[in-house]
């Protein structure tokens, strides 16, 4: 097996038929993997994520899916038809019954299922018609308010990919709506602190990096 690209934190390699996926980084290794393997199990068929071949100790055995890798797609200029596809998968997801991939969700709280890391790092695309053939890493996946995984594709972009900002009219457009700013702002702002809390008895390089990604989060303008 190779090493793949576009890997961050975890040690992933594949042989084109099967991916497996041994979690590292220095902290919660153990409850990412469940929360992967658990939401992997749960989502429903069709669903266009991996499936899971087995679990050995540390890691993910699933099925290697096809696809041109979004954010590659996206520095060849297709940002367009990349984040609009988002934006439209992104609206299928939130209509899963969150209950049926997170038992112990309270009915009445509106709450939809959440990748917790959604956008097109995370995503494989057709390359002729842009339909995304996998949506893959949900080991920080829950139940949560609508917004966060909206907010966050927008983050990976104006962080990740500052020239293709105007092609997020695309994202609210595959997803129907545009919530205000002030909301996606102090929702990808509340990831970020959130992630500068997971590393504060972690790596202090991570905690740093988040700390950085924070400040420069809280002073973009739309």
């Amino acid at each position: 097996m190779r090493p793949l690209r576009h890997g961050y934190t975890n040690d992933t390699r594949g042989d084109g038929a099967v991916v497996v996926k041994r979690y590292q980084g220095g902290i919660d290794e153990a409850l990412r993997r469940g929360t992967e393997l658990a939401a992997l199990e749960k989502l429903p068929p069709g669903f266009p994520v991996p499936r899971v071949l087995g679990a050995p100790d540390g890691a993910l055995r699933l099925e290697q899916l096809g696809g041109l890798h979004g954010q590659d797609l996206i520095d060849e200029g297709l940002a367009g038809p990349v984040l609009r596809s988002c934006g439209a998968l992104l609206r299928r997801l939130q209509q899963v019954d969150v209950s049926a991939v997170f038992p112990d969700t309270a009915a009445g709280t509106g709450w939809v299922v959440v990748h917790g890391d959604y956008g097109p790092n995370n995503m494989l695309f057709d390359q002729d018609t842009f339909r995304v053939t996998a949506l893959l890493d949900w080991e920080f996946a829950h139940p949560g308010d609508r917004i966060e995984d909206l907010a966050w594709c927008e983050w990976i972009v104006r962080r990740h990919h500052p020239r293709q900002v105007d092609a997020l009219d695309d994202l609210f457009t595959g997803y129907g709506v545009r919530p205000s700013w002030a909301r996606r702002r102090q929702a990808a702002a509340a990831k970020c602190e959130a992630m500068v809390e997971r590393f504060r008895n972690g790596p202090a390089a991570a905690r740093k990096k988040w700390q950085e990604n924070l400040t420069l989060t809280l002073a973009w303008r739309e």
